[in-house]
């Protein structure tokens, strides 16, 4: 790092004491401290962009970090969507318990499956649940159908709500 600063520093005060002697030799008075100030700082601007230009090429960018975001999710077996459903199969577990009748599973978690399996059938399928729900059904399974289509209030283990995740974003 030093002996690049001092390369820089001698090119910019050997690149304004050519300047000076230019315009000295044109006929001009020129300010050679100007001169000098000038060559310094374009040099030490030079210096800061060589020395930063490979971290801001290095530095995750939104895309790339989607990239690795991807490569991390697809490595392990849990995802967001999975922790955020076995919360709420906690909480229907403490309604039951409770003696409430949970509808946690009913109000919350079934529709939130239903709108991932119909954004995957659709996007990647072309199958739209309701208006194809054979064939729908062939691609999930019955029992991930029943699960996520069913109209009784239950309360699904997270077991089968895990298997249905993991079944949907295997379409």
């Amino acid at each position: 790092m030093r002996k690049l600063l001092m390369q820089y520093v001698g090119i910019a005060v050997l690149a304004s004491l050519l300047a000076i002697a230019g315009f000295g030799l044109a006929g001009t008075q020129p300010k050679a401290l100007w001169f000098v100030g000038a060559g310094l700082s374009v040099g030490f601007l030079s210096l800061a962009l060589r020395l930063v230009a490979p971290q801001v090429l290095e530095t995750s960018w939104p895309s790339r970090q989607d990239e690795k975001f991807a490569e991390s999710r697809a490595s392990r077996n849990s995802d967001n969507r999975t922790q955020f459903l076995a919360t709420w199969v906690q909480e229907s577990d403490r309604e039951r318990r409770a003696g409430e009748g949970s509808q946690t599973f009913v109000r919350k978690i079934r529709p939130m499956l239903l709108e991932l399996t119909t954004s995957r059938l659709v996007h990647r399928h072309g199958i739209d649940p309701e208006l194809e729900p054979e064939r729908a059904r062939a691609l999930l399974g019955d029992q991930v159908w029943l699960l996520i289509t069913g109209t009784e209030a239950r309360t699904a283990s997270f077991a089968e709500i895990e298997q249905a995740v993991q079944t949907i974003e295997k379409l």
